[in-house]
């Protein structure tokens, strides 16, 4: 991936963002409906993910596409992998921890990834070998910790209960906070930022998280997740660490 595209992208996820907060801004174009447990799906993310795929089509033809919604389109060199809106139940209920997530992946592995967040402010973009980004400012995790840990943790009705329960009384054990902010990109951009010290969660589907992965990974920091063929296939456990903080990951495994 040529990160001279990368303006490009940032621009179709900006775009994207947009259109999620017009229509959420008139309820009735929602239409919110129950996929499964804690899933939402709104009129927002199928009008959203459209559009991802009509902008994504134009840039790069040659490539398959992989959605969340839409599932796996296509076939390729290479895949563009998208989530329309992460964080669909915060983002219907006015909540600002939502996020557009766009990624490129080759056989080599994940080469680019934009996340979005518009109600935020943030936007993060990372090529493979080029750094990682956050609001035009260069990501470098240092590496000295800071005191007073925190994880961003994450939980779904696809995994069991108790193990989620029992990694929050190891961590309170350690003297290590945790948040939960119901969106798999807005906890690895609060690993970015700095907010948070590392972020775990069982059971991700790629669409989640292959945006945030590279930018942890660029930014010096460590990921954990099954191999990419098949993590393509089904959901993975996931753990990103900054680099002052890798000895998070004993806890959280």
């Amino acid at each position: 991936m040529d990160v001279k595209r990368i303006p490009e992208l940032i621009a179709l996820a900006e775009e994207a963002g947009r259109l999620a907060q017009r229509m959420r801004a008139t309820p009735e174009q929602l239409a919110t409906r129950i996929k499964g447990p804690m899933d939402l799906l709104t009129e927002a993310d199928l009008a959203v993910e459209r559009l991802l795929r009509e902008g994504l089509a134009r840039l790069d033809p040659d490539a398959a596409i992989l959605g969340e919604e839409g599932g796996l389109q296509g076939e390729g060199r290479a895949t563009w992998i998208v989530d329309p809106i992460d964080g669909t139940v915060n983002f219907s209920r006015g909540s600002p921890d939502w996020a557009v997530s766009i990624a490129w992946a080759d056989a080599k592995g994940i080469g680019a990834g934009v996340l979005h967040a518009p109600d935020l402010g943030q936007t993060a973009w990372a090529v493979r070998g080029e750094g990682s980004w956050l609001n035009g400012e260069r990501v470098v995790f240092p590496d000295q910790p800071v005191e007073g840990p925190i994880v961003a943790i994450g939980h779904s009705a696809r995994t069991p209960l108790q193990p989620y329960l029992d990694r929050i009384a190891r961590l309170a054990e350690a003297g290590v906070s945790h948040r939960r902010s119901g969106a798999a990109t807005i906890c690895f951009l609060s690993v970015l930022a700095g907010w948070t010290d590392a972020f775990h969660e069982e059971g991700l589907n790629l669409w989640d998280v292959a945006a945030g992965l590279l930018l942890i990974e660029e930014a010096g920091g460590t990921i954990q997740h099954d191999p990419l063929p098949c993590f393509f296939k089904q959901p993975s456990r996931v753990i990103a660490c900054n680099r002052a903080r890798a000895d998070l990951a004993d806890l959280l495994d």
